[in-house]
């Protein structure tokens, strides 16, 4: 079972984030399955760090793009400070 507020906190963060500018164009959901995933990945990262190439990993896969790490790491200390404090 998802934390509302963890899937809060992460759909916020993505969906502000809104790689390729997809939003708000795209549908609301755009992102649905990446968070899902960014979720999972929480209860299984020990650091800020393997956060963000966690973030990096999902959505090159789900797109097919490379995601700058930098990126990646902004959104992870985001999702990071307001679910592992």
């Amino acid at each position: 079972m998802i934390d509302d507020n963890i899937k809060t906190v992460v759909t916020n963060a993505i969906n502000l984030w809104n790689p390729y500018g997809l939003l708000p164009h795209a549908p609301d959901d755009e992102f649905e399955s990446e968070i899902k995933k960014v979720i999972e990945s929480i209860h299984d990262v020990t650091s800020v760090d393997e956060l963000g190439h966690r973030i990096q990993m999902i959505f090159e896969k789900s797109f097919g793009e490379p995601f700058k790490i930098e990126n990646c790491m902004e959104v992870a200390r985001q999702i990071w400070s307001k679910t592992k404090s």
